[in-house]
């Protein structure tokens, strides 16, 4: 039976005397009929508590004395059934105190453990973090309170320090939408936000506390202990915490890859970050974050990207030069819109700076008469941010022939500083559906006082020489060695540009430079750029942390495309890794040399053929899989992200990706700037993109793409003054720690018998190899899987103390 499971049958036949009688406690609540699964739920009330039964029925007695016979499978959300949890020696009436490990998800109702513990106790490598939870249910509710971790003293003079021990809150969120059927409505624990000052417990319910310990790495191993004091007003309890040190210390870069979404956006707008200086403090903060959790990043150098000038051109992206009939010269910039799905435009890759005077924009234009598209100068802070909801749409209509437009802007946005100027192909609507083209010819933008150009584009041919691109990597280089070198980040994405991209619901085109793919200029600039960029990683040593993302989910009529630009990719630039976010299929063998599938897709039997061609393997959760699958839902088992480290070592696939990590608000379920999403409030991940209308929520479930939060005062994007504190973790980030955690103890283990195999005992050495299976009690199969982290921790001491015996550590 599957943990936070109680089964009771149900069979209803009117008795003359009770046969088995049992007290069912169900505040509040009522039998409902579950036509979805055929059977009856307990609804109603906030009380979910039900006394466990055994199967053979219960008799109940209603009013009249009458008695009749019921069975009953009633289904016992996660939260409230019994869990693992010990109760503490300071536990008394006046407060519950007990422990349960972090790998459970305590209700808020959950009754308190019978078992009893003396201690609170934590095993962990040196240069490992681990953590549990202390939970406290005060009788009459607690005021001010507050927690003091102490030093943990350890063998001879050897000591964990005290501001090693962490201790953080456990927030819930109200999940009103269920992501599947293994979650409930319901308050849902999630956010661990620090505990910087005294707070408020309610009477009557279960408090949780996250105790988070960080070994240092080369702690001598042994047993350490100290106390952790809580204190309210009159009430005061001590917990003693232990904490054993394995003999060996866990690597600062981990075996499995991560590469994880991040938008450094959200930050800005949520804290209010308005300069460069801010940014850039703050951004260290969540970079320091995700490397305690051997996390990632996409994109670690949001803030210095690397710097691309091709001397004597004016640098376009979007757009193609086209020959036919241009307004003077050679050549005119044609932008094409023929999908009611993409939104066509080329962008000028500089920012305009705004004069005092003002912008004075000109173009020649060429449309089908009556044909409506727009012109947008989009603005940007002193930073050089975007500011969203700001821009200035021209709105221009085709006239079937050459015209000119000519317009002087003057007004600007308190806090602009500069403009991005784009080309469209046609009007803007949230859902991409006007289509059409535009020839632009002989634009200009200068001071709209003195004349001085500020850019000036005549789209003509370009001559080989300018087809060299020449790269700045100063910036970026010293990003990219911190995030490598001292966070111990084992991957970052490249942007390759003149790829284009997209995903199954739109595409991009390939151009460069304003030529398309099939002119010679293309080819010559993109085999320049990709033979620069390869050489350049090589001299620095990060081929093997780069790779290329830039085509999502294909489908079957994207495949021509992808490959097409995997081929090119390939040919410019082989020793640079290609991903996709795919399985292996006939019409893309050949293209990437990583493949990326969502879990359900991965096939194992076609990875063997691929990985006998040199590819390799790792895989993706999102909005999807639902249940029975690991997940990454709020409102699922926390045991879920740590199982599925579990499933990726078992099916020998060397690393784990998400889409994105703090997706806090949707732009189409909250399309107001002003109020943006409040994922403390609103814990639901909803769609954006893909032609979702403005203000529809359509869900993706609750916590899809968002695994750390927005500091608390930040909360609403609407804080009194900018936010410089680092991101608020949740469980499921912890989990991913945990995981990713479990997976380097099988790479150590796997790594120290290859290395011992030949001093080892034949016997000795299969059974210490058969640790790196994978035990049917953690997951039997991609749908099966322990809810209950008991196993998980078994199973991850055994191969402690065997890597203990096999280095040398084991005391």
């Amino acid at each position: 039976m599957k943990s936070g499971m109680t089964v009771v049958a149900v069979l209803l036949a009117a008795l003359a005397a009770p046969v088995w009688s049992e007290s069912i406690a169900v505040p509040d609540s009522s039998f409902e009929e579950d036509g979805r699964q055929g059977g009856w739920r307990l609804s109603g009330g906030k009380g979910r508590r039900i006394d466990n039964g055994s199967s053979g029925g219960k008799s109940v007695s209603v009013a009249g004395g009458i008695a009749f016979r019921a069975e009953a499978h009633i289904s016992v959300p996660e939260l409230d059934s019994p869990g693992s949890g010990m109760l503490l020696p300071a536990s008394s009436g006046a407060a519950g105190l007990w422990w349960a490990p972090s790998g459970s998800k305590i209700g808020r109702m959950r009754q308190m453990p019978e078992s009893r513990s003396d201690a609170v106790v934590i095993r962990a490598a040196g240069n490992e973090t681990e953590a549990v939870q202390v939970v406290i249910w005060p009788k009459s509710g607690l005021k001010g309170l507050v927690a003091t971790p102490g030093m943990l003293k350890g063998p001879s003079d050897a000591a964990i320090p005290a501001g090693r021990v962490q201790v953080l809150r456990v927030r819930y969120v109200e999940v009103s939408r269920p992501s599947d059927g293994t979650g409930c409505a319901g308050p849902w624990p999630d956010p661990l936000p620090p505990l910087r000052g005294p707070i408020d417990l309610e009477p009557g319910m279960n408090h949780p506390f996250w105790v988070r310990v960080s070994v240092p790495r080369g702690t001598p191993a042994g047993e350490y202990s100290g106390v952790i004091r809580f204190h309210a007003g009159e009430w005061e309890a001590g917990v003693t915490l232990r904490v054993e040190v394995f003999g060996f210390s866990l690597p600062d870069r981990m075996t499995c890859t991560t590469a994880f979404g991040f938008d450094p956006r959200n930050v800005w707008r949520y804290q209010r970050l308005g300069t460069e200086e801010q940014r850039r403090e703050v951004l260290e903060k969540y970079w320091d974050d995700f490397s305690a959790h051997h996390i990632s990043p996409y994109d670690p150098a949001p803030l210095d990207p690397i710097e691309v000038t091709w001397p004597g051109v004016v640098e376009w992206e979007g757009g193609v030069r086209s020959g036919e009939a241009p307004y003077a010269g050679k050549s005119c910039l044609l932008v094409e819109d023929s999908s009611i799905t993409e939104q066509a435009g080329a962008f000028f890759k500089r920012r305009i700076g705004i004069p005092p005077s003002g912008l004075r924009l000109k173009f020649r234009h060429r449309a089908a008469r009556g044909h409506r598209f727009i012109v947008t100068f989009g603005h940007c802070d002193g930073s050089g941010a975007w500011m969203p909801g700001r821009n200035n749409d021209m709105a221009v209509e085709g006239t079937g022939g050459w015209a000119e437009f000519d317009r002087e802007v003057k007004a600007f946005p308190p806090g602009a500083k500069s403009v991005r100027l784009t080309l469209w192909a046609a009007e803007w609507k949230d859902d991409g559906s006007p289509v059409g083209s535009v020839r632009y010819d002989d634009l200009s933008v200068s001071e709209a006082e003195s004349g001085k150009a500020l850019l000036s584009a005549d789209f003509e041919p370009l001559g080989p020489e300018a087809l060299v691109p020449a790269f700045d990597w100063s910036r970026w280089d010293a990003q990219i060695a911190k995030a490598v070198d001292a966070r111990h980040f084992n991957s970052f994405m490249l942007h390759v540009e003149g790829m284009g991209g997209g995903t199954f619901h739109s595409r991009v085109p390939p151009s460069l430079l304003g030529f398309g793919e099939e002119t010679a200029e293309y080819k010559t600039a993109f085999r320049n750029y990709c033979r620069i960029l390869e050489e350049h990683l090589a001299d620095r040593g990060w081929l093997d942390e780069a790779f290329v993302y830039w085509f999502d989910e294909p489908e079957p009529k994207d495949y021509p495309f992808v490959m097409n630009g995997f081929r090119k990719l390939r040919e410019a630039a082989p020793r640079i890794r290609r991903m996709l976010t795919e399985q292996p299929e006939d019409g893309l063998i050949g293209g990437p040399d990583i493949w990326c599938p969502c879990t359900p897709a991965y096939d194992h039997e076609k990875a063997k053929l691929r990985r006998a061609a040199g590819e390799s393997f790792w895989w993706y959760v999102c909005t999807g899989p639902k249940a029975p699958y690991c997940g990454l839902f709020i409102d699922h088992p926390a045991t879920d992200l740590r199982a599925w480290l579990w499933q990726t070592w078992e099916r020998r696939i060397d690393g784990v990706l998400v889409w994105q990590t703090n997706y806090w608000t949707s732009d189409a379920a909250y399309p107001d700037p002003a109020k943006p999403q409040n994922p403390y409030e609103d814990p639901m991940g909803w769609t954006s993109g893909y032609s979702t209308p403005s203000g529809r929520r359509i869900p993706w479930g609750n916590g899809d793409g968002r695994f750390i939060y927005p500091p608390e005062e930040a909360a609403d994007a609407n804080p009194s003054a900018p936010v410089l504190d680092g991101p608020v973790d949740s469980i499921r980030w912890e989990m991913l720690r945990d995981g990713i955690e479990d997976y380097e103890y099988l790479a150590i283990l796997r790594r120290l018998l290859v290395s011992r195999k030949d001093s080892l005992a034949p016997e000795e050495f299969r059974r210490i190899g058969s640790l790196l299976g994978v035990p049917a009690s953690i997951t039997r199969s991609m749908t099966e899987y322990t809810r209950d982290p008991a196993p998980i921790e078994e199973r991850r001491i055994e191969i402690a103390r065997a890597i203990e015996a096999l280095a040398g550590g084991k005391r």
